[in-house]
């Protein structure tokens, strides 16, 4: 596939994986001081194929199901929580970049589309 619409679709998805990803990061934030809470990870590129899948389809699936992993080789404290906050805090930044990123492009697609429309 290729063309403006691919690239529309795509970095829909990219958009929707990174809104994902956030949701995540936020939830492993939240639960810092739980014990025994693990830290969790969305495997971006399992949630794009998925977000792909849903609108080619085009059935309005109930994908409440990501595609989480649990990290291994963090380091764990005494009350069973691996969650590190710095850590945290950086992977919540760099997905906000990204997820800036891809709206930036998504918007330049869009105007693309709309000045090809208006001559």
């Amino acid at each position: 596939m290729s063309g403006i619409f691919y690239q529309i679709d795509l970095l829909s998805s990219a958009v929707n994986a990174s809104e994902k990803t956030h949701r995540v990061v936020s939830q492993n934030i939240a639960n810092v001081n739980t014990p025994g809470y693990q830290t969790k990870r969305l495997d971006f590129q399992k949630m794009l194929e998925l977000s792909q899948g849903d609108s080619s389809s085009e059935t309005s699936s109930n994908s409440t199901e990501l595609p989480i992993e649990m990290p291994e080789g963090l380091e764990e404290r005494l009350d069973g929580n691996n969650v590190n906050l710095e850590q945290e805090v950086a992977e919540l930044k760099k997905n906000a970049l990204a997820f800036q990123s891809f709206n930036q492009l998504l918007a330049s697609r869009v105007a693309t589309m709309r000045r090809a429309i208006s001559g």
